[in-house]
Parts: C-alpha cells; sequence; structure tokens
C-alpha cells in the first residue's frame, strides 16, 4: 500500500481521487503529511471513511502535530457534516482557553453545517462565554450567527442585549440586522432612540431596522410609534445616522409628515435644536432620491419650502440639497427658482448642472442671462455652464460672442470655452484657437480655450495645441497636454510620449504634466500602443508613480503587444543596488514596484498568450502575491495545458494555503475526479 512522504505524493492522491490514501496519510508521522492529507479531505464527498479520518484527527489530545485539529474542525465544517456538530461544540466550551485556540475554526465550521442542533449549542455557548469571558470567543460565536441568520435565535439574542449592554451591544445589534427578524425591531427602535446608546451603537440600531423586510415596517409597537422613536436619529449628529433615519422614516405617511415638518420648522426658525442644518440636508437629499415617495396631490407647499431652503439657509449643504430635491421634485417648474440660484457663488456649477438636466431647460433665459448684461459674473458662469451641458446647438454663437467679447470678465469667457468644448462645435475651433495662442490674453482663458481644442479635436487646430503644450505658462501646458488625447495621430503620439521621456531629466517635464502625458496615450488607444511599448523599455528611469500609470494603461490595451510588455515587465529580475552592478553590465532591471503592477495587470487577463509568462510569475523570483494572481489566472484560462502547469507548480510546494488547494479542487472539477463516490 502506497505511503504518502510528501506534498506532491499527497497532491498525486488527491487527482487519482484515492481517499484511502489520503486517510492513511492522516495517521502519518510526518507532520507536513498529515496535516495537508486532512486540508484535502475536507474536498471529499464525505464518505465514511474520510469523515472518520477526520473525526480521529479532530479527538486527538495532546497531538503532536499543531494545526492538525484546527483543519479536521474546519475539514468537517466544509462537508457540513452534522454528525460533528457535538464535537465542535465542546471545543468551544471545554477547550477555549487551550494553547491550540480552536474557537475559529469551530464557529466558522459550525456556522457552515448549521441547523438547530448548531444554533442551539452556538446559544448555550454564547451565555456561558459572556458571563465568564467576554470577548473574543463571544465575538467569533455572533459572527456566526449572523452568517446563520437563524429566527429562533432572535429571543436569546434581545436578552442578552439587555443583560450585557454594552460589552457586545454593537455586535449583538449587528447579528440582529443580518437575521432580519421583525421581532427585532422593537428593541432596535429604543437603541436607536436612546441618547445613552452612543454614536456608533445607534448607527448600528439604524442600519438593523434597514435589513428588516419592508413588508413588516414598521414595526409594532403600542406606545409610542415606530415613527417618534427615530426622530433623534434623524437628527443625529453622525451624518450617517441622520441619513439612514430618515430614508426609514420616509416609508411611512406619519414619517413623512414629520420630515415635511422638519422643513417646516427650520423655515421658520434656523437655530431650532430640533431640525440642525444637516438634518434638512438628509430630508431634501432624500426627496431628491426618492420624490415619488413624497408625491401629494398639492405639492405647492413643498415647492414652497425647498424654494425657501435654496434662497434662506446659511449653509451651502442645505442650499445645495435643497436644489437638488427641489429639481428631482418639480421638474420644469423649478426652472425660476434654479435661474435665481446661479448667483449663489458656492453652489452655482451645481445649480447649472441641475438646469442642464430639467426636462425642457429655461433655454432663453439662459442665454438672456449670458448676454443681457444685468446678470452678474457668477450667473454668467453659471449659464454658460448650464447650455454647454444641455448640449443645444443654437447657443454655440451666443457662446462665441461672449469668448471674443475682450471686455467681458475673464471667468464668463472662461465658462463660455468649458461650454463650446462641451458642445464640441468645430465653428468654434477657429476662435479658441486663435485665443489660445493669445499670449496677452490671460493665462487660465487660454488653458480652458485649449482644453476645449482637445475635446472638439479638430485636426488643423494641432500645431496650436502642441506649441500650447511647450508653453512657458504652467496653466496652459496643464491643459494642453491632456488635450492631445483628442488628437489620435502620430504627431501627438510622438510629442507626448517626449514629454514622458523628459520627465526623467534634470528641470524635465513636471511630474503632473507627465502623468497627464501617459493618461492622454491611454485615452488615444491603439495608435499609440508603440510609444508606449517604448516608454516601457525605459520604465527603470520613471518615477514609482509614473510607471505604475503607464503599466495601467498597457494594461488597459487588450493587444498581444501589450500582453508580451507585460509580461517581459512582470518577468524581469528583481532590481539591484549600483554597487551590485558590475563594470559593464546591462542596465539595472525593472524595480519591484514595476514588476508587481505588471504581473497584477497580467493576471487580469488570463488569455491563452498569456500562459507562458504567467507560468514564468510561479518562480522562485516572484514578488510575493504573484503566485497566488497567476495560479488563478492560470485557472481562468481553463485549458488541459493551463491545468498542468498549476498541478506542476503546485507540487513542488513546502506548504498548501487554502487557495492550492481550491486550485486543485478546480482542476480536479475540470478532470472530473470525485474523492469519493
Amino acid at each position: 500500500m502506497e505511503q504518502a512522504s510528501s506534498i506532491a505524493d499527497l497532491i498525486r492522491m488527491r487527482m487519482d481521487g484515492d481517499v484511502t490514501g489520503l486517510c492513511r496519510a492522516t495517521r502519518s508521522e510526518t507532520h507536513d503529511v498529515s496535516l495537508y492529507a486532512t486540508i484535502l479531505l475536507g474536498s471529499s464527498t464525505g464518505p465514511p471513511e474520510a469523515v472518520e479520518a477526520l473525526f480521529a484527527c479532530l479527538r486527538q489530545r495532546g497531538e503532536p502535530h499543531p494545526g492538525l485539529r484546527w483543519q479536521a474542525a474546519k475539514a468537517l465544517g466544509k462537508l457540513r457534516e452534522r454528525r460533528a456538530v457535538p464535537e465542535l461544540l465542546r471545543l468551544l466550551v471545554e477547550e477555549r482557553h487551550s494553547r491550540e485556540q480552536l474557537d475559529r475554526p469551530a464557529c466558522d465550521a459550525l456556522a457552515a453545517i448549521g441547523g438547530p442542533e448548531a444554533v442551539s449549542g452556538l446559544l448555550d455557548v454564547l451565555d456561558q462565554v459572556t458571563t465568564d469571558r467576554p470577548g473574543y470567543t463571544a465575538a467569533l460565536v455572533l459572527d456566526a450567527l449572523a452568517r446563520m441568520r437563524p429566527p429562533e435565535a432572535v429571543t436569546p439574542l434581545l436578552a442578552l442585549l439587555w443583560h450585557h449592554l454594552p460589552d457586545h451591544a454593537e455586535r449583538v445589534v449587528r447579528t440582529l440586522g443580518a437575521i432580519g427578524d421583525p421581532r427585532a425591531g422593537s428593541a432596535l427602535l429604543v437603541l436607536a432612540h436612546a441618547p445613552a446608546s452612543g454614536t456608533r451603537l445607534r448607527r448600528a440600531a439604524v442600519t438593523a431596522l434597514h435589513a428588516l423586510p419592508d413588508a413588516a415596517w414598521p414595526p409594532a409597537r403600542r406606545y409610542p410609534s415606530a415613527e417618534p422613536l427615530l426622530y433623534e436619529a434623524q437628527r443625529d449628529p453622525d451624518p450617517e445616522t441622520a441619513r439612514l433615519a430618515t430614508a426609514l422614516l420616509s416609508r411611512t405617511e406619519d414619517g413623512r409628515n414629520h420630515l415635511l415638518d422638519v422643513l417646516r420648522a427650520a423655515s421658520r426658525s434656523p437655530h431650532h435644536p430640533e431640525c440642525p442644518p444637516h438634518a434638512v440636508a438628509a430630508v431634501c437629499a432624500h426627496v431628491a432620491e426618492a420624490p415619488d415617495l413624497f408625491a401629494v396631490p398639492d405639492p405647492g407647499e413643498y415647492h414652497a419650502l425647498l424654494r425657501h431652503h435654496l434662497r434662506e439657509s446659511a449653509v451651502p449643504t442645505v442650499r445645495r440639497t435643497a436644489a437638488l430635491a427641489l429639481s428631482a421634485y418639480a421638474g420644469a417648474e423649478a426652472g425660476e427658482a434654479l435661474l435665481e440660484a446661479l448667483s449663489d457663488a458656492l453652489i452655482s456649477d451645481a445649480v447649472a448642472d441641475l438646469i442642464a438636466r430639467l426636462p425642457g431647460p429655461p433655454l432663453q433665459e439662459l442665454l438672456e442671462l449670458l448676454t443681457g448684461g444685468d446678470g452678474t459674473v457668477t450667473q454668467q458662469r453659471g449659464a454658460a455652464r448650464a447650455l454647454g451641458g444641455i448640449g443645444h446647438a443654437g447657443a454655440a454663437q451666443a457662446l462665441l460672442t461672449v469668448l471674443e467679447n475682450g471686455m467681458a470678465p475673464t471667468a464668463v469667457r472662461t465658462a463660455a470655452a468649458d461650454a463650446l468644448g462641451a458642445l464640441r462645435r468645430t465653428e468654434a475651433a477657429a476662435p479658441l484657437a486663435a485665443l489660445a495662442e493669445d499670449e496677452e490674453q490671460p493665462g487660465t482663458l487660454r488653458a480652458r480655450a485649449v482644453r476645449a481644442l482637445g475635446l472638439i479635436g479638430a485636426p488643423d487646430t494641432l500645431p496650436v495645441v502642441l506649441a500650447c503644450a511647450r508653453s512657458r505658462h504652467e496653466a496652459v501646458r496643464a491643459q494642453a497636454v491632456p488635450a492631445l488625447s483628442g488628437f489620435p495621430v502620430a504627431e501627438a503620439v510622438k510629442a507626448l510620449g517626449e514629454f514622458v521621456t523628459h520627465s526623467t531629466k534634470p528641470h524635465g517635464t513636471e511630474p503632473d504634466v507627465a502623468r497627464a502625458a501617459v493618461h492622454a496615450l491611454g485615452l488615444i488607444g491603439a495608435p499609440a500602443l508603440p510609444v508606449l511599448v517604448a516608454l516601457a523599455d525605459g520604465v527603470d528611469n520613471l518615477s514609482e508613480d509614473l510607471s505604475d500609470r503607464l503599466v495601467a494603461t498597457l494594461a488597459a490595451r487588450p493587444e498581444a503587444g501589450a500582453t508580451a510588455v507585460l509580461g517581459r515587465l512582470a518577468a524581469a529580475p528583481p532590481a539591484r543596488t549600483a554597487t551590485d552592478a558590475a563594470v559593464g553590465q546591462e542596465r539595472l532591471a525593472a524595480s519591484r514596484p514595476v514588476r508587481e503592477a505588471a504581473s497584477a495587470a497580467l493576471t487580469e487577463r488570463g488569455t491563452s498568450e498569456c500562459l507562458t509568462p504567467l507560468t514564468s510569475l510561479l518562480g522562485p523570483g516572484s514578488w510575493s502575491g504573484a503566485h497566488e494572481a497567476a495560479v488563478r489566472a492560470l485557472l481562468k484560462i481553463g485549458t488541459a495545458e493551463a491545468h498542468e502547469r498549476v498541478l506542476a507548480y503546485c507540487r513542488t510546494m513546502t506548504y498548501l494555503y487554502d487557495w492550492h488547494v481550491e486550485a486543485l479542487d478546480a482542476v480536479a472539477e475540470a478532470r472530473a475526479v470525485r474523492l469519493g463516490p
């Protein structure tokens, strides 16, 4: 009878479906053999001999092989062997203080097995450990119950909640939330209401309330009802608690009436303690998120309150969320109030974007604001932005008029340039180009003009954009280099590559501009691939951040050439210091960060042409973490050759992690090999 003497022998048994051999190996005097045989039996179909072998490992006392009982418990959980429940519970009760610390595998296994016996046993253990040793074991048991979600645990958990506050309250609440039983609703409401609960516990309670079934909302209570118990949470200083409580209140008519009262009270008294600004903002945000919930036959009061907060609130967040709510709730009727709010410098851009998304946006009014001369600078800026967002071609002439008006404020002309770029009108290219190359104009205006040229992409403006990319004005350069991505031609690609290369020289390209050049090459796509490949050959000379961006850009390309470059970078030997390189030797190899980034990108591809470079990542010189990613990518390829390479790698191991076992299971499944009947 064959005796396993190494991991390679165990892998051969696994791939042969040899349950008997693995059972025999669990009794080996060699630590690694017995340990990994136990792990591999967890992948069996649960034949009696495998289960008995695992029970034998689990019951060992003073066993000479540390970890064997841990792995036996995990394997029995993986097999969902119900007969193991009493043994696992005994480990929790009798041996939780032992050196082996088997609490975690026992709890994990019980959660995987499930069933009434496991639930009852875990609740008994929980009662004991919260009495004599609160902490680690109690947390593990509660996490196990949260995964099992047993309704029968609700009543005991509620009792535990009141008896052992505050030691385990937050985790018990999270467990109740995971179970999602309506019977917990009343207790969770009380915790959400009580100021003594503390910020974290109140948030956990409100989060758990969200997990209750919609049909069971609100939880049945005599007095007070659910809604008043959420008032405190709705104005809780923690914004997330306030947001969640607002969403819960919006589920019922009484709750929505309270939210309306919050808007009313805040409009009468902005400093009212029961309607602080963040609570008002939470109401507005939820109206914007779910306007249909607040639909009423006569929405006039809602409109008026939202307009009031948009106009009068001293808090920008409230004004911004009120604008969002008004646009979502009132639709086209919000146009007048939003046009007025364009004068609010702190929220003007956000309001302009909302106006652009209105059904039937007020195009004529925006044009009048832009060109009529009565609007403030902020309003004109906002009007230009909104016109660009609307995308109406008829606005181009008005925007061009503003752009070419040298007497107009720079901020308004800048917004007009942005809008013309958004419209992508070719007739705007020539005026924008003239503005971009006019060094007498403000740098900010020239920068936005060249950005717009990149969005339009008119071929005859490329020389202007190239000249601006080499401008002495930093703001102009910063916009011109990204703008080159709008010109997918050889001249632009070459210039972008030079910007990246020159970043390695003293007083060369600024880091931000070099990063923008790499990003632009990625946006250009296939025409830029030869330059990206050439840059990868000199990746050692680039900064770490820039090299990572270069690798990410190559990773986004599906071409075989990009795959080949990633494979070459990933398989490069580790970098050496200058003192390690002898005279006459070649340039130093790629740095560790580049190898890691290239390896990660390569494993994400998982295509057949990656087979060889992925296999090279399994060698001893690869960076930590590359092996698992490479194995998973080979499994994704899924060919017989890829599977054989995974097996060849696993046979060389001196230890097996969980992902090794998962890989063996995947190959066995593909080959229809079963461990058991």
